[in-house]
């Protein structure tokens, strides 16, 4: 049996992903399709405009047969880190192909430079680690390690997060092959561009009360109640000047917790504060992790995954999880009933922090949906 996975975010799902699960499926010839998806919180630190289930649904409509959670305490951590989450679930639910989107679309040079790497790992830490002490950032100092060491540069977002993946694949000896698919718009486009846009483009549409429907077939449902980073400007402002114990939380170092303090009280919006944060030191993303930290005072360091959670399946995906179940390393769980794990309560507490960007009366059957609901079927 042939089973690939797909790494995902779907904030929010469109044209693009759809031709993506396609080629997933083309390309691999796959019996299985198996996405491991963002919850309510994404990589750059941002809540997923729309919430997990409804993205599992259109997933599952569109081609995807299983659907498993990227734990939050992944799901919102810089690119390698989201990687091991990522391929640690896969790799126990046996995928043997990973098909994932890129901009040079040449898996081949990026799977030598990762074995190179892995080759040279001590090297390039020090140099990664010499360069951040000088102010740069993380990924600054990646492709300065990879200048010096190959004479090579990775700067496209996907390349970087398909560097990401392989690397840990080469890393973790997994028997997973990576296959690549190159991206047919701009990741960082603010524009929409036709039928295929970016999800950037398309939250930006959203702020803007643009038209998407030619882009995604989640329009109707995107139009009702898009949530965004600003929805949560209060609540962070309160905690800032309220909280004389920020330096507990995850990412919250270097005394950045004095320049966000102040910051806030000056800043006009969410974007303001952000952008005032900004610097060669701090990218944007990592400014908004730790935002998300903060609000949902999420402890230092990262915790060992010790469940898969599915999201959704569809008739395929429960017979092959049927097969599978008894073969994982990790046990896997449909509700919060049959597993207790730091990683759950974390998983709890951004649900509670997304359901404050829902109209007051939703907010309750919303939060105990995470803990009651059963995984999506079709």
């Amino acid at each position: 049996m042939s089973v690939t996975g797909v790494i995902v975010e779907y904030n929010p799902f469109h044209n693009g992903h759809i031709y993506h699960l396609q080629q997933a499926r083309s390309k691999t010839n796959c019996d299985v399709l198996i996405a491991v998806m963002s919850g309510h919180f994404t990589q750059r630190g941002e809540p997923s405009v729309i919430d997990k289930w409804t993205r599992t649904r259109f997933a599952l409509e569109y081609g995807v047969d299983l659907v498993i959670e990227l734990p939050f305490n992944y799901a919102t951590q810089s690119a390698d880190y989201f990687a091991s989450g990522a391929l640690t679930l896969l790799n126990a639910l046996g995928i043997d192909t990973l098909v994932y989107g890129s901009e040079s679309n040449n898996a081949d040079e990026l799977c030598q430079i990762a074995q190179t790497i892995t080759h040279q790992q001590d090297s390039y830490d020090q140099l990664v680690k010499e360069a951040m002490n000088q102010g740069e950032r993380y990924p600054t100092a990646c492709n300065q390690a990879l200048s010096v060491l190959l004479n090579k540069e990775i700067r496209l977002p996907n390349d970087l997060l398909a560097f990401s993946y392989i690397k840990e694949i080469i890393q973790q000896h997994y028997p997973i092959q990576p296959v690549s698919i190159a991206r047919t718009n701009d990741f960082h486009s603010v524009s929409l561009n036709g039928k295929i846009s970016s999800a950037t483009s398309i939250r930006q549409a959203l702020k803007d009360h643009t038209d998407i429907s030619q882009t995604t077939p989640m329009a109707k449902e995107l139009e009702k109640n898009p949530i965004l980073l600003e929805d949560f400007y209060d609540l962070l402002y309160y905690e800032l000047i309220s909280n004389p114990h920020l330096d507990q939380y995850h990412l919250v170092d270097e005394g950045i917790d004095k320049l966000m303090t102040k910051k806030i009280m000056t800043a006009t919006s969410m974007e303001d504060f952000i952008s005032s944060l900004t610097s060669k030191r701090y990218t944007q993303a990592r400014i908004q992790r730790t935002i998300l930290s903060i609000l949902i005072n999420q402890p230092k360091g990262l915790y060992p995954i010790d469940y898969i959670r599915v999201l959704g399946m569809t008739a395929a995906g429960q017979g092959y999880l049927n097969q599978i179940k008894k073969k994982t390393p990790i046990p896997i769980i449909s509700n919060f009933s049959s597993c207790q794990s730091p990683l759950l309560d974390l998983e709890l507490k951004a649900t509670k922090l997304y359901a404050c960007a829902l109209p007051l009366k939703k907010r309750l059957a919303f939060i105990e949906k995470e803990y009651k609901g059963k995984p999506i079927r079709i």
